[in-house]
């Protein structure tokens, strides 16, 4: 590598994105949250795939172009909980079985606070003590993983509502990918917008685990114990729309 380039320079090589254009849905999103930081209303951002979380407190950094807040991270203990208890295999819930775990992610602050409904919850499932929940919250949609009723949460803002724009027929798109925590108590998450013929979603890891995406009110997502939501395509995406697969690196999405 050329000595007289500059750390900025060395990063730039480094980026497998670097001559990517955006959509013209993730140029919308961009404009939006510019209008909101101009108006002193923005919390958080839109995050593009594949960034990697890191908490301190109530504070998060993001591997990535733009830092976003994320609040509050799992409390001590409830990490291992989620962790140990973990299941590939997901249990769908409704919004009325997970309205405490509802209740909490609309009380913590991310997007503001309100009150939650069970008609909020658009996707829900359980593996283990784990709660994933995605949500309404004003006019925010944002995802929680909470541990037990709602005692440890992790939360972030993933996109306003009225941006939303279904994928076409057979598709999904990336909305968040990442990783939070460190050595046996790092997990990773990937959520996304599903097409309406979209019947199922899987996540391969390049190590052989199978995890098995929920899908369900327009969106899809998932969790699993490890680091992969925070390093380029170590994983692959399986969109079964129909009698049709197909399988795509993150990078791929859109």
């Amino acid at each position: 590598m050329d000595e007289r380039m500059n750390d900025l320079d060395r990063l730039a090589v480094l980026d497998p994105a670097r001559d990517r254009e955006p959509s013209p849905m993730e140029w919308a999103r961009a404009e939006a949250f510019v209008e909101r930081v101009i108006s002193g209303s923005a919390e958080s951002v839109t995050r593009p795939p594949m960034r990697r979380w890191l908490f301190a407190g109530a504070a998060a950094t993001a591997l990535g172009a733009v830092a976003a807040v994320a609040v509050p991270a799992l409390v001590p203990g409830a990490t291992e909980r989620a962790v140990a208890s973990w299941t590939a295999q997901p249990t769908a819930r409704t919004g009325d079985q997970v309205l405490p775990q509802a209740q909490a992610c609309a009380a913590n602050g991310v997007a503001g606070e309100t009150v939650a409904k069970a008609s909020d919850v658009l996707l829900a499932e359980q593996r283990g003590e784990a709660t994933l929940l995605i949500q309404r919250k004003g006019g925010t949609i944002v995802e929680c993983l909470m541990v037990g009723d709602g005692d440890g949460a992790a939360s972030m803002s993933l996109i306003d509502e009225a941006a939303i724009v279904a994928p076409q027929a057979g598709t999904v798109n990336l909305e968040t990918m990442s990783s939070y925590g460190d050595g046996d108590d790092q997990w990773s998450n990937i959520v996304g917008l599903a097409a309406p013929d979209v019947t199922a979603v899987e996540v391969r890891l390049d190590n052989g685990t199978l995890v098995k995406a929920s899908v369900k009110g327009g969106w899809w997502a998932a969790w699993w114990p490890g680091a992969e939501g925070g390093e380029v395509d170590t994983l692959s995406v399986i969109v079964h729309a129909g009698s049709a697969a197909t399988t795509h690196r993150p990078s791929s999405l859109p």
